[in-house]
């Protein structure tokens, strides 16, 4: 049953929906589509055919960079793309799919929310030609800024198989990893028959075929009025090619369209009634809300309803993680499965290009900035706005990815370091290893990579991450929260307890005690941004806000609870100074040799609660605020946390005027509107609106001390209508229209005592 563009109900997130009313100039204009685990860029070029770019979760190469899985091109005759015909494409967010209408001619591309497969369907009122073929490019070893790997005379290329009325590309990685390699150079190559290697014989592609199309000279080719063309998607570690391609094979059999779509609408659906933030600016005329602009290639957007713009983003935030973290792996940071080719007038200094004209590039389709790199004070930003939207499934991968990997940590640990437990600094690959933590060369330093063998107390290396740790603690923090909100006591069990175990532990045996008999961390590092610090603010508020939340919760062995009381009381303060009289939080007891641009005094604000609203300490948090070092860094753009702290620090004009600046933010490197873009991190940035995301739950509801913060710091000129999830279990619903609040709930009624209403500001 072929399905209309125009039996599609409207939806309340109809108006966050991005619609554009003509076909791309080039590659550069694709529009995102996704089940979670695969993932396509889809346009359409005028006087051309449709493409869609393909991706998957874990499309691993041998060196750890995640390629695209292939690319289609369906081409039409008579063409609708022709210059001059009626054009619309609708990113219909409320069924995950992506409707063109050109020339009278429907198409829906859907990437089913339940299978791993692609649809294409095309409907027309008269009779057309259909065409369905693959494009293939020249692989490379390396992505821009991996630091090692295993270089090729030859890299590795696509397979491309015709027969049998289908069409199958695949990348075969082999018998090749730089596995062996990361382990051999932490001395820990014993953990090989331990930890599984994540890319040997890892190979992932594509199958297209269809009931209306026939493989005639090399292209599936076709007449008739109505057509569906599968794409199906697979990736495995297989040895056999052979098994690999007979399991893609079986995939094809398992098709219901009618049903399909039906389940893949559910799907949509239940996931959009779990939670939502819709906003809107309710100083101006009715008939100009929610007017939003669709097109991007400029630096800003132009904003009429800034709290349309600020709900839209958030919500396609939503949808994008959604259409990319249901898979083996965590979402990466820096493009995800999303990266494209992006559009330059010249050629850049960081990414291999291909140059179309004397003043046009278009950077490597499978290129990105920082490579294979997952660092984590970026990845995190993707995963804490999950928790109060509910997406307990999305979430799971970030954990499962840290979790997993534990077993060689400690390995790696015991090496370098000669004493139990885990540490995590920043670029934690899937290997275990973190060569890409890079040394640095600020200081004319040449040295390796390799974490110090140093005894406490003195520091030989100086670089971006070499004594920075705070990364596992965080990581404990959100195990806790992930806990708290959904009440899971197995997770309890064998994630948080397991993996917090290992990371108290190394701090416990790592660090010395002063003479008071307090730890003292030193050396170490407070974020990036100050280099040699003693007690940084951000690990100790971090091992003060875990131990105490451990201990609160009862859970662990005895033996845990025994020495998680004991080190609790070896914890130093956060330390405080007086600026003007007031208390501000500083970044350490001794801090030195500035680099980067993070405000680590404010890491007892976030992630690690100890300061603000709900506490009795948002005038220091306020305060601390007005003095930090770097103030909307980067132009409000992405890993900032501005927003969020002020957000806990209860001043909803603040957060409000920073959250609409980082929104307008846009990429002029390519059309879609809410891709973050590129710098200080790569296009499309996603912790850009994972903090942004964060902020704007927080301004709404916060927990503290037990009570449920309602409207700690919203805006009375926005209305807004939102459910969010809370600890205990918890769902929180509301609406603000004409700067009152209109009506709210919260499940079950028993955490009603539990609500503290704030004003509107």
């Amino acid at each position: 049953m072929q399905i209309s563009c125009k039996q599609i109900a409207e939806s309340e997130i109809d108006p966050y929906n991005v619609v554009w009313n003509s076909p791309s100039a080039d590659e550069t204009g694709q529009m995102p589509l996704g089940n979670g685990d695969i993932a396509a860029g889809v346009y359409a070029i005028e006087n051309d055919a449709l493409y869609l770019l393909l991706s998957k979760n874990d499309a691993f190469t041998y060196n750890g960079d995640i390629f695209k899985t292939g690319k289609v091109k369906i081409e039409l005759n008579p063409n609708p793309f022709s210059l001059g015909k009626a054009y619309k494409q609708t990113l219909d967010l409320n069924t995950g799919s992506i409707q063109i209408i050109a020339d009278e001619v429907e198409i829906r591309v859907w990437a089913d929310a339940n299978n791993p497969v692609y649809h294409v369907e095309v409907n027309s009122p008269e009779q057309i030609s259909v065409k369905a073929n693959v494009e293939t490019w020249e692989r490379f070893d390396n992505a821009s800024y991996n630091r090692s790997g295993q270089p090729l005379d030859h890299p590795t290329q696509d397979v491309v198989i015709k027969k049998d009325n289908q069409i199958i590309t695949y990348y075969a990685v082999g018998d090749r990893s730089v596995y062996p390699t990361e382990l051999k150079y932490y001395e820990v190559e014993h953990m090989a028959s331990e930890y599984p290697d994540p890319y040997r014989f890892n190979t992932f592609g594509n199958l297209i075929e269809s009931p209306s199309l026939k493989l005639k000279k090399g292209t599936l080719s076709g007449n008739g009025k109505s057509f569906d063309i599968r794409i199906h998607a697979r990736g495995e570690q297989e040895e056999d090619i052979n098994k690999w391609l007979t399991k893609l094979k079986q995939q094809t059999k398992h098709i219901n369209i009618a049903k399909d779509w039906s389940l893949h609408k559910a799907w949509w659906k239940t996931f959009w009634s779990q939670s939502w933030i819709r906003v809107t600016d309710n100083t101006i005329l009715p008939e100009q809300r929610n007017q939003l602009d669709h097109e991007a290639y400029k630096t800003f957007r132009e904003v009429g309803d800034d709290g349309a713009l600020v709900g839209q983003s958030y919500t396609m935030f939503r949808y994008l993680m959604a259409c990319q973290s249901r898979g083996r792996i965590q979402t990466k940071f820096n493009g995800g499965i999303f990266t494209q080719p992006l559009r330059y007038s010249k050629k850049p200094r960081r990414l291999r290009v291909k140059q179309v004209s004397d003043s046009l590039y278009f950077s490597h389709v499978d290129d990105r900035l920082w490579g294979r790199r997952f660092t984590f004070q970026n990845q995190r930003l993707l995963y804490w706005p999950m928790l109060m939207s509910g997406d307990k499934e999305l979430v799971k991968p970030f954990f499962d990815y840290y979790i997993n990997m534990l077993p060689v940590r400690k390995e790696i640990n015991k090496a370098w370091f000669g004493h139990d437990g885990a540490y995590f600094r920043e670029n934690i690959e899937p290997t275990g290893g973190e060569r890409d933590c890079g040394p640095s060369a600020i200081f004319g330093d040449h040295i390796d990579e390799k974490p110090r063998k140093t005894l406490p107390g003195k520091n030989t290396g100086l670089w971006h991450h070499a004594h920075y740790f705070t990364s596992g603690l965080e990581t404990v923090t959100m195990m806790i929260a992930y806990t708290k909100y959904f009440e899971d006591t197995n997770f309890s069990k064998e994630v948080l307890v397991p993996f917090a175990r290992e990371i108290l532990t190394w701090y416990d045996q790592h660090y010395e005690r002063d003479e008071k008999g307090k730890l003292r961390l030193d050396p170490a590092q407070a974020a990036e941004t100050w280099w040699t610090t003693v007690n940084p603010t951000t690990d100790v508020s971090g091992l003060l806000h875990n131990l105490d939340e451990l201990i609160a919760m009862n859970i662990g062995t005895e033996i845990d609870k025994n020495n998680w009381k004991r080190l609790r009381k070896e914890i130093p303060e956060i330390h405080l100074r007086e600026i003007e009289g007031k208390l501000a939080i500083v970044p350490g007891l001794d801090w030195k040799k500035r680099q980067n641009a993070e405000n680590p005094e404010l890491y007892p604000v976030f992630p690690f609660r100890r300061f603000g609203l709900g506490m009795g300490t948002e005038d220091i948090v306020d305060w601390t605020m007005q003095n930090r070092l770097h103030k909307n860094y980067f132009n409000y753009k992405c890993w900032t946390q501005d927003q969020i702290i002020w957000a806990y620090a209860g001043n909803a004009m603040e957060a409000k005027k920073g959250l609409v600046e980082r929104y307008k933010n846009t990429s002029p490197r390519c059309r879609f509107p809410l891709y973050g873009s590129e710098g200080p991190d790569s296009c499309p940035d996603f912790d850009h609106f994972g903090a942004g995301s964060t902020a704007l739950q927080r301004m709404l509801v916060q927990e503290a001390n037990g009570k449920i913060l309602l409207l700690p710091a919203w805006s009375k000129s926005w209305d807004v209508n939102f459910k969010l999830h809370l600890s205990k279990n918890t769902t929180i619903q509301g609406e603000v229209k004409g700067g009152v609040l209109q009506n709210w709930s919260v499940y079950p009624e028993s955490r009603k005592k539990d609500v503290v209403l704030h004003e509107l500001q």
